[in-house]
């Protein structure tokens, strides 16, 4: 059978193996070939503030060939020019060599080249990588499949950036000679990435539609509010992610730090990706990217605001901390907002569209950048713009910060019209998020994706059940929502033993389902909802109307749990005599329990030998009866244990040392033994009736119910009988007889 251009899960799966290997090269290849390194030599040959604005939106500004590609590379298959890409941004890196050749205004110039035919190569992998994570990932999984290629990408980019600035603290590297060999290293480097690119699966092939170009896209995009808001997001985004990254040469410039602490920055804005990547992975699939953007731009807002402030004369300890804390915030919504892109990338024209928008991106990013750098400039008017308590506040790249406010605030807004499909409101969200409840579920959900084993997966569910936050009870909605599912009786369990309002109707559904393979747990679990009249509704029905006879015992029973009132009462004793089943009888009596506040269904006490039961239903029954009545010890049921197991074979003597509190019994120990080993019933009715007839127990109706009940004994065959009934009536007499008034 030919395949389509859609993968199969198998291929997915080895084509992310290659993804996050590529992925991990990358991370040391741009590291030693991006910005930062850049940056540093930028500043060594002397650079302005307008050429390093450039440097910062440089790696976006290159989106402006896009609209080319598509034409240019038609019909070929997307994953070969992908690699073929990612193979020439490593091979113009080694014309860093020629800085050694050049200097002053030359080598930037040289320098500013290179960089812009880097990023060139570099956007044009970057176009069709996006629609490649698509390809590789599924509407379920895309948030963190994201997630997780950022963080192969940060974890590898730290630790060399750990290791280049061990390079450059070292004397004979801390020049030019150090940060153009480490170029040349990661050019190298850029090859393995290349190569594990060329492995991931692809039958995409890039197509170019005549007359669909960037302008056409771009209307056609910005007529629908879907993909009007989700792109001004994006773009606004990388706006921002441009002016925060001119907070590298601000250290350099600003506080005069050394290229080994600022490239250790640079390790500290990793870490804050990696952590922006762990939050995106946790919550973006499950909450929506919307109130997750929202919220963080709240917080961008608050951080930024610090930088607007802060002096060059605060530690530089406070800087990398700031940093971290605001690059997590920016980080966070360029991962989110590229999700809610490629949520809405048309699949049949992913590497037009994906051209297109990084087409804007190239524009805006170089408007950004340069009127960045020519706010940069404006240092000395900067530094004197606020004050506080008498004192100037602020450095030279206030305006820049302030720059960065004005675009972060029309992001909150952006993101508060904006419509995704599934996502939390902004309220739910914060419940989730600000709460240690929110966190403890997202963390239980996660362990159950992970969990095999049945016990941890039991535990959990307990945990999710007590565990009142909406996430949680979004979770157990879904599983309640599945027709089969290994976790849905412990669902409905959990919302039995802790009863969840908002779920009720959901818990309903299950229960009227009568194909449902948890329909009498759900049944049995709305007993536990007793004020509310949906579930006494349901249970009526259930008992009325339902299916099968285990559905109407179960039904009497929660709703007498639900009611303890005598208004069902005849029902469900008409009911209980069509029982079949030990489990229907056993409802039945439970509810019989709750209803009959009299005990008037005592009466049928032997009604089960008069139908000629089995041994084990008859134990059963009596040990039920025995457990409404609390006698205490010894214990009816552990009595029949006993004489099941043939341990210890004189079960009998231990029940009667203890009743011989019983003056009937002590009298008559060694004949009641005699009674038993020879099974003469006769002769143990009549000493039963004799203990019976003598006692009084009119004060409790449920003790006298039982008396008339076992009395009847008197009038029955005794033929019916066997060792069963004869302990019942002994022990149930027994008990009686010690309860006497008087």
């Amino acid at each position: 059978m030919p395949k389509t251009k859609y993968l199969s899960d198998a291929e997915k799966k080895f084509g992310r193996k290659h993804m996050y290997r590529e992925e991990m090269y990358n991370g040391v290849a741009y590291s030693l070939l991006g910005d930062t390194i850049v940056y540093l030599l930028a500043i060594y040959f002397g650079a302005g503030n307008i050429a390093l604005g450039y440097i910062s939106s440089a790696s976006y500004i290159a989106g402006i060939v896009l609209p080319f590609v598509p034409q240019m590379f038609h019909g070929r298959n997307q994953i070969k020019v992908q690699a073929m890409a990612w193979l020439m941004r490593g091979v113009v890196c080694f014309l860093y060599l020629g800085l050694f050749i050049v200097t002053g205004t030359w080598a930037v110039l040289l320098l500013l080249v290179v960089y812009t035919l880097f990023n060139i190569f570099r956007m044009i992998g970057i176009a069709l990588n996006d629609s490649t994570l698509k390809s590789l990932s599924s509407a379920s999984n895309q948030g963190k499949v994201v997630a997780a290629v950022n963080t192969a990408y940060q974890s590898s980019s730290i630790v060399v950036r750990c290791l280049t600035a061990l390079v450059l603290g070292i004397q004979q590297f801390t020049g030019l000679v150090g940060m153009v060999g480490l170029q040349i290293v990661g050019a190298l480097v850029n090859f393995l990435a290349a190569h594990e690119m060329s492995l991931i699966p692809s039958r995409n092939t890039i197509l170019h539609k005549k007359g669909r170009t960037v302008v056409v896209l771009f209307k056609e995009a910005m007529q629908q509010s879907a993909f009007r808001r989700r792109l001004v997001l994006r773009w606004l985004s990388t706006a921002v992610a441009v002016i925060f990254g001119l907070t590298t040469p601000f250290l350099r410039l600003e506080l005069g730090l050394s290229s080994s602490m600022v490239v250790i920055y640079s390790v500290v804005l990793g870490l804050s990706i990696i952590a922006a990547s762990y939050v995106s992975k946790q919550f973006s699939d499950r909450l929506g990217s919307r109130p997750l953007v929202f919220f963080a731009t709240l917080f961008s807002l608050f951080f930024f605001m610090v930088w607007v402030l802060v002096t060059r004369s605060v530690s530089p300890i406070w800087f990398y901390i700031l940093g971290f804390l605001t690059n997590f915030f920016v980080g966070l919504i360029s991962l989110l907002t590229f999700r809610l892109v490629t949520q809405v990338m048309p699949d049949d024209e992913m590497v037009a569209f994906n051209s297109m928008v990084n087409f804007v991106i190239a524009i805006i990013a170089f408007a950004v950048g340069i009127v960045s750098g020519l706010l940069a400039n404006q240092g000395e008017v900067a530094r004197s713009l606020f004050v506080l308590e008498g004192k100037a506040a602020g450095n030279g790249y206030t305006l820049v910060f302030l720059f960065a406010m004005v675009l972060t605030a029309i992001e909150a807004l952006v993101a508060t019209r904006l419509q995704e499909l599934g996502a939390y409101s902004s309220q739910e969200a914060a419940q989730v998020i600000f709460s240690m409840h929110g966190l403890r579920a997202v963390s239980m959900i996660e362990k159950l994706e992970r969990t095999s084993d049945p016990a941890k997966r039991r535990f959990l569910m307990f945990s999710l059940g007590e565990n009142l936050n909406n996430m949680a009870t979004s979770e157990l909605r879904q599983i309640l929502a599945s027709p089969f599912s290994p976790d849905k009786a412990e669902a409905v369990r959990a919302l039995a033993d802790r009863p969840r309002k908002s779920l009720l109707d959901d818990l309903i559904t299950v229960a009227r389902d009568d194909d449902s393979y948890v329909q009498l747990e759900a049944i049995a679990a709305l007993g536990s909802y007793r004020k509310e009249e949906r579930a006494k509704d349901a249970l009526l029905q259930l008992m009325l109307h339902g299916r099968w006879s285990s559905v109407r015992s179960m039904a009497s029973k929660s709703l007498a749990r639900i009611t303890e009132s005598t208004e069902y009462l005849p029902l469900v004793n008409e009911l209980s005599h069509s029982a079949k089943h030990i489990d229907e009888i056993i409802d039945y009596l439970i509810a019989k329990r709750f209803m009959d506040k009299e005990g008037t269904f005592y009466q049928e006490f032997f009604l089960s030998v008069e139908q000629g039961r089995s041994a084990t239903f008859r134990q059963t029954r009596y040990a039920v009866i025995a457990s409404f009545l609390k006698f205490g010890s010894p214990r009816l049921a552990q009595l029949y244990e006993h004489m099941n197991l043939g341990y210890p074979r004189d079960f009998l003597s231990s029940f009667l040392a203890e009743a011989r509190d019983l003056n009937q019994i002590d009298l008559n120990y060694d004949s009641i033994l005699a009674y038993f080993n020879h099974h003469q019933w006769e002769n143990l009715r009549y000493f039963c009736m004799e203990i019976l007839e003598s006692c009084d127990v009119s004060y409790d109706p449920c003790f006298e119910n039982l008396k008339k009940g076992l009395l009847k004994a008197k009038e029955m065959d005794i033929g019916l009988f066997d060792i069963q009934d004869a302990l019942a009536l002994l022990y149930f007499s027994y008990s009686l007889g010690k309860n006497s008034r008087g």
